[in-house]
């Protein structure tokens, strides 16, 4: 690109005075030896003069009250998202903690207090894990039923 291109890139900016004073020395330089350039600023200042008599357009009250709704529920949104990881997270720790808890307890009930005594670490092992893996399907349809509920019903 020669310098003569790379001038007129720079003519709407200087007509919307956007320029820094670099940009604004090396554009009055070449004007002084170039007329079309100089022509063509004349035009942009006039075209940017005609667009600030313009009215400027506003927004209808309703559409400004219907954005903000939006923002609004789109925000609520991304709260909702942030805070998902962590409740997770603490579901996740719930659920282990009751599991492992609750388990002596369902032992006992299951095998009575002889049952401890003969405890076996094989059946004791797979009876915590079958326990476990049960307490998770009943946490994850739990979620599935959670989730499907209308966004509007649900609180972040």
């Amino acid at each position: 690109m020669n310098e003569h291109d790379a001038i007129r890139e720079l003519l709407p900016l200087a007509a919307a005075e956007t320029l820094d004073e670099k940009e604004e020395r090396r554009l009055d330089q070449h004007l002084l030896s170039c007329s079309d350039c100089a022509a063509e600023l004349g035009q942009w200042r006039a075209l940017g003069h005609g667009l600030r008599r313009l009215p400027t357009p506003q927004a209808s009250a309703v559409l400004l009250e219907r954005t903000r709704q939006q923002m609004r529920a789109q925000l609520a949104d991304a709260t909702e998202r942030s805070a998902n990881p962590w409740v997770m997270g603490f579901l996740v720790l719930l659920s282990w903690t009751f599991a492992l808890a609750t388990w002596p307890i369902v032992r006992f009930l299951t095998a009575g207090a002889l049952g401890w005594l003969d405890m076996s670490f094989r059946s004791a092992w797979l009876g915590l894990v079958g326990y476990t893996v049960l307490g998770w399907i009943v946490a994850a349809v739990a979620a599935i039923f959670l989730d499907r509920r209308p966004a509007g019903r649900r609180t972040a």
